[in-house]
């Protein structure tokens, strides 16, 4: 099956309301169902090997909290951000990036950008991978990664600039600034995303982009693999149900397109890509796509929830640990042929506006 993509706009199902769902939107790049693979022995050896450790990466320590084994920002910069900040979240946040050029044929971005933008904003840049990317690709564009934590690289190409604030609070840049803004895997760390998308649009150029990437919290298969009192679906109702009390809903996916036509943006375009959750499937590259799939889960599944589960819900952080050690443990079933839906939307703010 090939991996190039097409322009057929598709429409996310949402949440899934079982573990087997068989009614979601065909993605782009997978038939439906996913052809599983059949492996010729009862090792997990394929598996393991997806699961090795990456290569650490250095980080600024300035002002963090520490708990439940993990570092965090610190409470004084942002009250509201749940996921850790340390160098075992670094390493998730680049192994997500590369994931998600993989889905998009190898580039950064879907939207029709047919000249050189002169002001790029990428909003929760982390460690600022894909603003570095960005960079490259236009070196005479002026880009500013923004984040609540100051993870990212000290030095850095001239036409870059870092700044770590709250992008909740009032935003410092002006009005009808940027060429085009982009935002990724912000689900879980917006209270009020129609407000955060009419301020994207406020300060989009006229002609200018916006585009968003985001992912499903919940896993669906085609084939009844993932049981609905299985682990795994115990983990993302919770998170789910966490994300929801704490005012910041984590499935907001399916939501992404209508709330950028509210906002005022035109020509918005959707589409939506299989992520496999481990090599299960048979399709080459669904299979290369499922390997680093199931190393960043294998990270995420304490990143998304450790926090979630003791100061939302008021889990003890030993049960948390031992709950994601089992889901984890779930994860890494050859016969689990489970996988999300990602979406990558882009629209345009009107030339007239």
């Amino acid at each position: 099956m090939s991996s190039t993509l097409d322009n057929t706009p598709f429409e996310p199902s949402g949440p899934a309301p079982s573990a087997h769902n068989t009614s979601a939107q065909t993605p782009v790049g997978a038939a439906s169902p996913i052809t599983a693979d059949n492996f010729d022995d009862d090792t997990n050896s394929e598996f393991d090997d997806a699961l090795s450790d990456l290569t650490s990466l250095s980080s600024s320590v300035l002002d963090f909290e520490y708990e439940n084994g993990r570092r965090y920002c610190s409470t004084r910069s942002t009250s509201t951000y749940m996921m850790p900040n340390d160098e075992e979240e670094q390493d998730r946040m680049d192994l997500t990036h590369h994931i998600w050029l993989m889905m998009l044929g190898g580039e950064l971005y879907n939207a029709p950008i047919t000249s050189s933008p002169q002001n790029i904003l990428d909003l929760g840049t982390g460690t600022g991978i894909w603003a570095l990317d960005i960079a490259e690709k236009f070196p005479g564009a002026r880009v500013v990664g923004n984040d609540v934590s100051p993870i990212q690289p000290n030095w850095v190409a001239p036409n870059i600039e870092f700044i770590v604030d709250d992008f909740e609070r009032e935003w410092q840049f002006e009005e009808n600034h940027f060429d085009f803004i982009h935002a990724r895997c912000l689900a879980g760390c917006v209270a009020d995303w129609p407000g955060f998308i009419r301020r994207i649009f406020d300060h989009v150029k006229p002609g200018g982009y916006f585009e968003s990437h985001e992912s499903a919290v919940w896993a669906r298969s085609d084939d009844g693999s993932l049981k609905p009192d299985c682990a795994i679906m115990e983990w993302q109702q919770a998170v789910n149900l966490a994300g929801e009390l704490s005012g910041r809903e984590l499935n907001i996916y399916h939501k992404l397109k209508g709330w950028m036509i509210d906002a005022g943006f035109e020509d918005v375009t959707l589409r939506v890509y299989a992520l496999p959750f481990s090599p299960w499937p048979k399709d080459p590259f669904l299979k290369t796509l499922g390997k680093y799939q199931a190393v960043q889960l294998q990270q995420a599944i304490d990143s998304y929830s450790l926090r979630l589960y003791t100061q939302v819900l008021g889990w003890g952080a030993d049960a948390a640990k031992i709950h994601n050690a089992v889901v984890k443990q779930e994860l890494r079933d050859k016969k689990l042929h489970a996988y999300v839906q990602t979406v990558a939307v882009h629209g345009r703010k009107p030339l007239h506006w």
